[in-house]
């Protein structure tokens, strides 16, 4: 019976992982949006299918050509598709008016919200969530309200599907769950002060409430969302208190938008990230298939070891997965470059194929720094698997740990398909003749290696006698690191295998807060 739940669940889970970020939005927006205009058009909504026709074209229109103008007078490069879900958003909020000439608003509020992308930022990253702040815009100046129409019983299935394949891309569960949770309490608390029954409350918050396009579409903007899961988790917490409390209320009278863009605001200090321009340097092949590439650091820039960065390299042509990749931080906060590393096979995304013809002095976009996949001071023992080019941000620890002296007691697992596909080897095998605590243990999972490029690698590779065959099992971890239940694990790969490492775990008694798992958005 599990096999049956999960199997469909993976197949969904790869094809959201192959789209990028902005496709999937997108996407899941535009449908929910022709459905909605199906339904006007059998007059299953109060709005018309022709009024959102003609709401939806405005908005479309008033945000690219605001697009177009920022891009015609600044002479800098915009992403259109950022304000196509900009406009699809604004859509859902300011109601569809018969009359064509009360549409103004919603041209003005779609309007100020690309402007605000451009105008209020730092570092060249906006700071609040754009339809967010066109909204509140409007409302504080008392020119319009917002409706979020789209909480509706019409809308409340195709809403919860699509949103969830949105968070299915972007992994943010306990955000989500945590605004959720406190909306909920909050709501209830409500309904009890009131006197009113509890059992037809519960329907009506998820269905006529705009708690689920709010934390789906707007909550899990990536640029306005803290980096850390616990900032997140109390960032959500303060949208919902500020959206549903009552005690909110009796400071100010907070609606959705405004909530969030005043959360954004308190969250100012653990958001703040620059996006930077890198100029490429460098790239080497350091496994079979996997190529280092190295960048100039910008001054005054700093991260830590094992965190992650937004990729976004412009394209001509880009395929369906877009212009934009994350990919973890190879080099140690202590090194001079900043590097990142990926497999690139013949007949890869138009992405990486862009990423092989970058010459020397080119550009390339990072911004979104990110993750909680960090060695804590505290953890005196490690256990780190590696699944693949899973071993970067590995790499980024290690080296760090050497250039600072931290001597953590360390159990490297490191699982490839043959001996040829291990990258870093000669600097792991450095790290352990500097000192450095440090076993490193690869697991082969091909018994018999044909071509002779893997014959050759494993005949040189100084891990041959002290590799494993196969894949990772309780014997294995019990037979190479006894002592693995004091041990803090980390596993970083393809998602499922550390999906499927972290139930080893767990099954073999290591305690939940005592594993880590690598994920950043788009990792497959």
């Amino acid at each position: 019976m599990p096999n049956m739940i999960l199997k469909p669940f993976h197949a969904v889970q790869n094809t959201v992982d192959s789209i990028s970020m902005y496709r999937l939005v997108s996407g899941t927006l535009l449908g929910l949006a022709a459905l909605s205009i199906g339904a006007g058009f059998f007059n299953l909504l109060v709005h018309s299918g022709l009024s959102q026709i003609f709401s939806l074209s405005l908005a479309l229109i008033t945000a690219l050509s605001t697009n177009w103008f920022i891009a015609t007078v600044t002479k800098i490069s915009v992403n259109h598709e950022s304000a196509v879900i900009t406009a699809l958003i604004m859509f859902f909020l300011i109601m569809p008016q018969g009359n064509v000439l009360d549409t103004w608003p919603l041209a003005l509020a779609t309007a100020i919200a690309v402007l605000s992308k451009f105008i209020l930022v730092y570092k060249k990253q906006h700071l609040f969530n754009p339809a967010a702040f066109g909204l509140a815009a409007l409302g504080f100046a008392g020119i319009h309200a917002s409706s979020w129409w789209v909480a509706n019983p019409i809308l409340f299935i195709p809403l919860l599907m699509g949103g969830i394949l949105v968070v299915m891309k972007v992994r943010k569960w306990p955000m989500i769950l945590s605004f959720v949770a406190a909306s909920f309490v909050l709501y209830i608390v409500d309904v009890f002060a009131y006197g009113d029954p509890l059992a037809p409350a519960v329907p009506i918050f998820f269905i006529s409430w705009p708690i689920l396009f709010l934390v789906f579409y707007m909550l899990t903007e990536p640029f306005t969302t803290p980096a850390m899961k616990n900032q997140q988790i109390l960032y959500a917490t303060i949208v919902a208190f500020l959206a549903m409390s009552p005690l909110a209320s009796t400071f100010f009278s907070f609606t959705p938008e405004l909530a969030l863009v005043m959360a954004s605001a308190v969250m100012l200090p653990a958001r703040l990230s620059q996006k930077l321009f890198l100029s490429y340097e460098s790239k080497r092949l350091i496994a079979k298939d996997v190529y280092e590439f190295v960048f100039k650091k910008p001054e005054g820039f700093t991260f830590r070891a094992g965190q992650y960065l937004e990729w976004m390299l412009p394209q001509e042509s880009a395929d369906k997965r877009g212009i934009r990749r994350y990919f973890s931080i190879a080099s140690a906060p202590t090194e001079k470059n900043i590097m990142m590393a990926c497999k690139i096979h013949a007949k890869g995304s138009s992405y990486k194929k862009a990423l092989m013809q970058l010459d020397v002095g080119d550009k390339i976009i990072a911004s979104q720094l990110a993750g909680d996949f960090v060695i804590e001071e505290a953890e005196d023992k490690l256990g780190f698997i590696a699944g693949g080019i899973g071993i970067t941000p590995f790499r980024s620890q290690i080296k760090d740990m050497v250039d600072t002296g931290k001597m953590h007691d360390t159990k490297l697992l490191y699982c490839v398909n043959e001996i040829s596909e291990l990258a870093y080897e000669a600097e792991f095998e450095s790290a352990i003749a500097r000192q450095l605590p440090l076993e490193m243990i690869a697991v082969i999972a091909k018994a018999k290696e044909n071509d002779a490029e893997s014959a050759s690698a494993k005949k040189h590779s100084p891990l041959e006698v002290s590799a494993e065959q196969g894949f990772i099992t309780l014997e294995m971890i019990s037979r190479r690191v006894p002592d693995f239940l004091e041990r803090t694990w980390y596993i970083s790969g393809p998602p499922p295998m550390v999906s499927a490492y972290r139930r080893l775990l767990k099954k073999a008694g290591v305690p939940g807060k005592q594993i880590k798992t690598d994920f950043f958005p788009g990792a497959t």
